[in-house]
């Protein structure tokens, strides 16, 4: 029976998802000693355009490379993406609760989070007017209540926290630090997650169905990409102010 080796992708810093993107499209290439071996122009196609988002990605990270200004919007962009992250979870542990207050309080924070879903994708702006409005109805009269029953608040402070930092980064940039130029790590990141997944989820789809050498092979070269991955993100300790996140290095 063929599988997919999981892996937790968000968990992955800008770096390290560039550095699995090109794994998985470098090892798939070499398949057959480099010549014409993957010969399904769709498959042919999702290639092309993985490698092509790609490129653009690592334009864009070596710009923020340059800037160490850039680089700490970045950073504290990550953090709060984290924050919301961290938030979404600790709810979700409530939806099974065995007690009944505990599952409402679940369904009716939960309605909200619904409408901020994908908020880490959000540009700059757009994410930080989010995040101030969703903590606001979170510390209203209407959801507090359930917050509190649940002990989220450490959670929306910590996501209330990282807003204001991350918008104190950004807003105090000099002018020739280009707000756009930051933007597009993150947008080409959400565009080469889109590009990658439509790769890996055909090739799956496609091993399973036309069960052919090209399909076959690829998948195995996907799955020891992610599966690298995953068994380092398992073993890797989550940072700290002093001590930060060691990060993955590429695949040999």
């Amino acid at each position: 029976m063929k599988t997919l080796e999981s892996v937790n992708i968000a968990r992955l810093s800008n770096l390290e998802f560039g550095q699995h993107v090109k794994s998985v499209y470098k090892n798939i290439s070499l398949l057959g000693d480099g010549t014409s071996f993957i010969t399904d122009p769709i498959f042919i196609n999702y290639l092309s355009k993985m490698n092509d988002s790609s490129t653009a990605y690592d334009e864009a990270m070596m710009r923020v490379f340059k800037s160490d200004e850039t680089a700490k919007i970045v950073a504290a962009d990550r953090v709060r993406d984290l924050a919301v992250t961290s938030m979404t979870r600790y709810l979700s542990v409530f939806e099974l609760s065995e007690i009944e207050e505990e599952r409402l309080a679940h369904t009716s924070l939960n309605t909200l989070l619904q409408k901020y879903k994908g908020i880490q994708t959000w540009n700059f702006e757009e994410e930080s007017n989010g995040i101030e409005s969703l903590v606001n109805d979170l510390n209203g009269t209407k959801y507090q209540p359930n917050a509190s029953l649940i002990n989220m608040n450490g959670y929306i402070s910590r996501l209330m926290a990282a807003n204001v930092a991350f918008k104190s980064i950004f807003d105090g940039r000099t002018q020739e630090t280009s707000g756009k130029e930051v933007f597009d790590v993150k947008k080409l990141r959400a565009d080469m997650k889109t590009d990658y997944s439509d790769l890996v989820n055909y090739v799956f789809t496609m091993a399973k169905a036309a069960n052919t050498a090209e399909f076959i092979q690829s998948l195995s070269v996907i799955n020891t990409v992610r599966k690298y991955y995953s068994d380092l993100l398992a073993k890797r300790k989550p940072g700290t102010k002093t001590t930060p996140e060691i990060p993955i290095p590429p695949m040999g």
